[in-house]
């Protein structure tokens, strides 16, 4: 499976994509502004809301005149990475390959409101198969 091209990378498709796979009944009660500044995007725009509420997502590409409680700052090409399933949310939380700053309760929540991709569970198992593999290789090289 190759990498998208950064010219590939769309970050509106990808909110929407997002919008699409939000767990609502698991929102807080209140309205969540989620803001994302992507690093690293070819295109003028590099700040996206989502909009969160059980009753609706939205995503915005203009700020939508509420404070932000969530901000998300990631390069995009990573966060198609997590999107995917090629990493986690946490792998790249704990790299510090995404940054996320929210009061705590929100921090912790925030990675279950989603359900990434639909195929993001398939990728994650086939990369850990792939490693498996290679640290078995890598073990007894001669293959016995």
């Amino acid at each position: 499976m190759r990498e998208p091209d950064p010219d590939e990378l769309d970050p509106s498709l990808l909110l929407w994509w997002m919008r699409d796979r939000v767990y609502t009944e698991r929102l807080p009660q209140a309205r969540v502004v989620v803001e994302f500044a992507f690093r690293s995007t070819r295109r003028r725009r590099s700040t996206y809301w989502l909009i969160l509420e059980r009753s609706d997502v939205s995503v915005c590409l203009k700020h939508p005149g509420f404070e932000t409680d969530v901000l998300v700052t990631a390069d995009l090409a990573v966060f198609y990475q997590v999107w995917l399933g090629r990493m986690t949310f946490a792998e790249a939380l704990h790299d510090q390959r995404i940054e996320l700053d929210a009061v705590p309760a929100l921090m912790r929540d925030f990675p279950r409101w989603f359900a990434w991709s639909p195929t993001a569970e398939a990728v994650r198992a086939a990369t850990q198969n792939r490693q498996q593999a290679q640290v078995e290789h890598h073990a007894d090289p001669v293959g016995r």
